[in-house]
């Protein structure tokens, strides 16, 4: 029984995905750093076309997702689950608010209706006096794993302090 009981404690800790080891992404020129598992894959968006432009990270579940610069994707399989974090400059003008309390909540995100599949979930924030865009992809067979794992790395946000 106790041998059991053991069993069913190690199985809990391994499917809850607490034992996940992480890797860092550090955004080289902001300095703002996220958590990830390591078995994601990040994706670096630097992106210019006409006045707009772009700067952030994508990270998939999938090595089969396939990210454009202008953060859609050419491919997005139907498991796949992703996390991005952008800022965009030019365009329209972008007044930038309170610095946005962190770690995120769920409830804050919205669909973005007019985007291309899959649909993204996004949530505006501000730092360090910049308007910043958080995104989630959910793809319509990607695992409750997944999606938690997209949900820990929106928690880990961090900005450095301005001086």
């Amino acid at each position: 029984m106790k041998a059991l009981a053991i069993a069913v404690v190690a199985l809990g800790l391994v499917s809850c995905g607490h034992h996940t080891r992480m890797a860092q992404y550090r955004e080289p020129r902001d300095g703002w750093t996220v958590s990830y598992p390591a078995s994601m894959t990040p994706l670096a968006i630097g992106y210019a076309k006409g006045m707009l432009t772009a700067r952030g990270v994508v990270i998939a579940s999938s090595p089969r997702v396939r990210a454009t610069q202008e953060v859609y994707f050419r491919r997005f399989p139907a498991d796949a689950a992703a996390f991005g974090l952008v800022r965009f400059f030019g365009g329209p003008g972008q007044r930038s608010g309170a610095e946005t309390k962190l770690p995120l909540q769920r409830a804050g995100f919205r669909p973005i209706r007019e985007a291309p599949p899959p649909v993204p979930l996004e949530q505006s924030m501000n730092a360090n006096g910049s308007t910043w865009h958080v995104f989630v992809w959910f793809g319509p067979k990607a695992s409750d794993q997944d999606k938690e794992r997209v949900w820990r790395i929106v928690r880990s946000i961090q900005f450095p302090q301005r001086s």
